[in-house]
Formats: structure tokens, sequence, C-alpha cells
């Protein structure tokens, strides 16, 4: 994962007051929002957060998010203001309120992290829609759609040469409306494909993923369900593509445990522990930070202890910081990506990293 959308927030000048709280409507009526509102606004001062800036978040959080179902807001704000507005579908987990000279991002960028960008094709021997979403069940999709020809489309019973000649001619048809779809497909993925999720006539999906180049065809995922008269709407589609998106988040967090298991083998470009981690960042070595964000929000550290960290003032003066938050805005400042999981390999105090390049002492 990127750190990108915390280096953003590193741009403004600290320090921060967080809050990601539930908000949901479906849960919460507007006299129990409001009530919780009062008492995150009092905790943000009670935990040093100026009464104007308190006063702001909470405003911003109690605005309707026009999300329907489960929602969390995400606020951030420093001393310009608002940094950060975000609503957050279908969040569960632990509610965010703090003010210090980081931002409290990590929750944030765990949903982040599961954002996973699908593409839905829904393709039948005319087309396909193609339903294009950033965050799959966050963001709206935007539907493309690809209709071919549908002369001599169906089969029909004949005998003799008339008959073959006729299914000959269709089958054409319905492989060129196929690369038809290819080539709308390869527009949307581009040169990072997504997710990509084939649904629909089982011929169709056949002729659809045949067409497709290698860098392409190893992202797509078929289903069963879900089909291009029904939409990309139909629960069981929806809970296929669901899985497929938990399978995809899974398979990028195994990945970096294997790779991670793989170097401490060899000793090779790697970091273990929260002290190591640091000073690797120092020399902008760290490549990508491998942290249990629940251990590691149990810890902190005293930023000085850490000389010449990429990161304000007011952070390296800091008499403590939680580590999670340190080690993340230091990988941040430092171009570095992130993965938020807890292999049983991590040490006690759950951070390692995977190193641009070897130490001669590695």
């Amino acid at each position: 994962m990127r750190l990108d959308p915390l280096t953003r927030i590193l741009d403004h000048p600290g320090p921060f007051a967080s809050a990601l709280l539930d908000v949901s409507r479906t849960t919460e009526d507007a006299r129990r929002l409001v009530l919780r509102g009062r008492a995150a606004r009092t905790e943000l001062a009670a935990s040093g957060a100026p009464d104007d800036l308190a006063e702001e978040v909470v405003e911003r959080l109690l605005e309707p998010t026009g999300t329907p179902g489960e929602t969390a807001r995400y606020v951030v704000a420093g001393r310009d203001g608002v940094v950060v507005d975000e609503p957050l579908p279908g969040w569960a987990g632990h509610e965010v309120l703090t003010w210090g000279p980081l931002p409290d991002t990590t929750a944030w960028l765990a949903y982040q992290e599961c954002a996973v960008p699908v593409l839905v094709v829904l393709a039948d021997h005319v087309g396909a829609d193609l339903h294009h979403s950033t965050a799959w069940g966050r963001t709206p999709s935007t539907v493309h759609t690809v209709d071919g020809s549908t002369e001599n489309l169906s089969k029909v019973p004949d005998g003799g040469m008339a008959r073959a000649d006729l299914q000959s001619r269709t089958d054409e048809l319905w492989r060129f409306n196929a690369r038809a779809v290819v080539a709308e497909l390869e527009r949307l993925a581009g040169s990072e494909p997504p997710l990509i999720v084939l649904a629909g006539d089982p011929r169709a999906r056949h002729d659809v993923r045949s067409g497709l180049p290698a860098h392409v065809a190893e992202q797509v995922v078929e289903v069963e369900r879900g089909s291009r008269a029904d939409g990309a709407v139909n629960e069981a589609f929806v809970a296929e593509v669901d899985a497929a998106v938990r399978r995809t988040v899974d398979e990028r967090r195994r990945r970096a445990a294997e790779r991670l298991e793989e170097r401490l083998g060899r000793r090779y470009a790697v970091a273990v522990g929260l002290a190591d981690v640091l000073d690797m960042t120092v020399q902008a070595g760290v490549d990508t930070v491998v942290l249990d964000e629940e251990r590691a929000a149990g810890r902190t550290v005293r930023p000085a202890d850490h000389p010449y960290l990429p990161l304000p003032d007011g952070v390296l003066a800091a008499p403590a910081v939680r580590s999670d938050l340190l080690v993340l805005a230091a990988a941040a400042a430092t171009g570095a990506g992130a993965v938020l999981t807890a292999p049983p390999l991590l040490p006690d105090d759950g951070v390692a990293a995977l190193l641009r390049w070897d130490r001669p002492d590695g």
C-alpha cells in the first residue's frame, strides 16, 4: 500500500486533531449523534486540542454523509484547518479521537488498504456492461456499455449446409462482439489492471478471457452468478465479488509475509524491530514496512532517540509518540509503502521492513 494519503497530510503543519467515528444513520438517530459529537468535542479538548479546532472537527463529523448503511467519518485537522474529511462506507473498527504531533491514521490506512479497485464485466453474446469502481462497495461504479452486432446472432434450427453456414457466421459474430469487449476492457484496465470480475454467459466469458493479453488475464476472476440482464446488484453476485476482494487483500498480505520470511531466512535486505526500522528510514532505506497495527499501537517511542528522522521538529521534540504513527509517518516521508498484517514471524513490537538494499552487516 502506498502512503501518499499520509504524505499529503504531513504537508500541513501540526499538531493534529484526528477523529474517526461511526456516523451511521441506521444505528444512531440524530439526537444520539449530536450527543456523541458533544462528547467527542470534550474528549478532544481534554487531550489538548484548541476549542475552536475541536469544534470544527465535530461540526464536520456531524454533517450528513449521504451514504446509506454502516458508515464512519474520518476527519483530521491541523493548524491550518481541516485537511481530511472522508466518509468510510462499510467501516467497522475502533473509534479514534486523538490530539498529537502526528495524525492518527493507522485505522484509516487499514481501511484504505482494503479498498480494492474492481472492474466487473457482465458479458453476453452482444457485448457487455463494464462496471468500473475505484473501491468495490465504497465508491459508485462508472458503467461502460459495449454493444456489437445482433445480425444472425441466434442459431436457428435448420438442416444441411445452410444450418452449418449460419452457425459459422453466428460463431464469428460472437467472437467479433467479444473482441469489442476486450478492447474496451483493456482500455479501462490500463497498464496496472485492477481486479477484474468476469460474469455472464459462459461462452461469452470464454471468448472475452481468451482474447485478453496475459498481464490482464491474470487479474481475471470468473464467477458463476451475475448476468447482464440482472445487472450488478444481485445479492448472490455481490457476495461472490466481496469474497474475491477479500482474497485479493489476503493474497497481498500473504505475499508480503512470504517476502519477509524469505529475507529473514537469508538475512538479506531486512530490518527487524522498531529501532532498526526507524534507523533505516533515516537512511531512506525502507521499501515496505510490515506492521502489526495492534502490537505497534501498544508501544510508544521517543523520537529524539532516532536523530535525523525526516519529520517536523514538533514531532522530533515530542516526549513520546505511538510507535505505529511514527513508523508510518517516517515511511511516508521517504516514499516507502506499508502492509498492515500480523504474521507470526514479526518481533514483539510488531514492526519489520523490507529494505531497498542489503546492508554490509545484513
